[in-house]
C-alpha cells in the first residue's frame, strides 16, 4: 500500500498508510518501537482489516519513517496529530488500537479526544515508567535500552544506527533478535518468511535517521504526562502474561485505572505473539464497538 503524506498546520508532514476495507468502521493505529507504519505488514493487518470490515491508518510518529521530526513532542501532542489526520481525512469519530509503545500515544489521543474516541483497544501495552513495580519481569535488554535512551542519547542513536545496518542481512537480524526472547515470540520471530517484514519495518522506521525512534523510546521512559480514566466509550485490554519487553503489570495497572475495561489475559503469550494470533479478534472487537456506539 503506497506511503502517503499530510502537511500539518507548521509544515510538517505526517506520512501515514490507509490500510482495509475504506469504507470500514475506522481505526486510528498506534505503532509500536522502535519501528513505524510498516510493522503492520509483519501483522498482515491490512488483510486482517479487510476481513474484519475496518479502515486502518497508521501514520508514523514525527521523526519516524517520512514524518518531519518535532524536537519538543510529548505524548498528548501526539493525540493532537492524530486528530489532524483525521480531521484531513474526513472522520469524524474513530476508534484507537495501540500496540507496545504505542498504547502510550493511543490513550494520550484518547485523553484528548473525549467523545470523538468510539473505542480503544491496547494490545501489549506498556504502562507509566513511573508507577512502582510496572517494569518487574521485564528484560534487562528491553530495560537497557529505555535507561539509555534517557541517560545516554548518543549511544542510543548509535545503537540505532547499527540495527539500521543490520537490517540489510534480515535472516542474521532476526536471529540475533531472537536470542532474547520468550518462546512464544521467538517462534513466530523465526518463522518462515517474517525476516523480511520485520527487517523492513525498522528499516523505514530509521530511514531518515534515529531521531523520532529516540524520541519514542525516551517518552515512554518518562511519566507520561496525563492519568487515563474512566469514560463512555469501551477500553478492551489484551496482554500476555510472559510479554518480557511490556510486563504484565501494565495491564493489571491500565485496569485498575479503567475498571469498566474488557481483558483479555493469556497465560504464555509474549510481547509479539499475542498480537501476531490475535489481530483479527482484536480488529473484529473494535469493529463491533465502534458500530455499537454509533447506533
Amino acid at each position: 500500500t503506497a506511503e502517503r503524506g499530510l502537511t500539518l498546520h507548521d509544515g510538517r508532514t505526517l506520512t501515514y498508510l490507509d490500510l482495509g476495507e475504506p469504507s470500514g468502521s475506522p481505526v486510528l493505529y498506534a505503532h509500536g518501537a522502535p519501528s513505524g507504519k510498516l510493522e503492520t505488514e509483519f501483522f498482515r493487518l491490512d488483510e486482517r482489516a479487510r476481513r474484519a470490515g475496518v479502515r486502518l491508518i497508521v501514520a508514523d510518529r514525527p521523526g519516524v519513517g517520512g514524518s518531519t521530526a518535532h524536537a519538543s513532542r510529548t505524548l498528548l501532542d501526539g493525540g493532537r496529530e492524530a486528530f489532524a489526520l483525521a480531521d484531513a481525512l474526513g472522520i469524524e469519530r474513530f476508534a484507537l488500537l495501540g500496540y507496545s509503545v504505542g498504547a502510550a500515544f493511543a490513550l494520550a489521543t484518547r485523553h484528548v479526544g473525549g467523545s470523538r474516541v468510539t473505542a480503544t483497544a491496547i494490545v501489549s501495552g506498556i504502562g507509566p515508567a513511573d508507577v512502582p513495580g510496572i517494569t518487574a519481569g521485564r528484560s534487562a535488554d528491553v530495560t537497557r535500552i529505555f535507561t539509555l535512551a534517557l541517560k545516554a542519547p548518543r549511544l542510543t542513536s548509535a545503537m540505532l544506527r547499527f540495527m539500521r545496518f543490520g537490517t540489510r542481512t534480515p535472516e542474521r537480524m532476526i536471529a540475533a533478535t531472537g536470542k532474547s526472547m520468550p518462546a512464544a515470540d521467538r517462534a513466530v520471530a523465526e518463522r518462515p518468511g517474517a525476516a523480511e517484514p520485520f527487517a523492513a519495518f525498522l528499516a523505514d522506521a530509521l530511514r531518515n535517521g534515529t531521531s523520532g525512534v529516540l524520541q519514542d523510546l525516551q517518552l515512554a521512559a518518562r511519566p507520561w504526562g496525563f492519568v487515563p480514566e474512566d469514560a463512555a466509550a469501551p477500553v478492551v485490554l489484551w496482554h500476555g502474561e510472559a510479554d518480557a519487553n511490556a510486563p504484565i503489570a501494565s495491564a493489571h495497572w491500565l485496569r485498575a485505572r479503567l475498571p469498566h475495561a474488557e481483558a483479555h489475559l493469556t497465560r504464555d503469550d509474549g510481547h509479539i505473539s499475542l498480537f501476531d494470533r490475535e489481530a483479527g479478534a482484536v480488529l473484529d472487537r473494535l469493529a463491533e464497538l465502534d458500530r455499537s456506539q454509533r447506533d
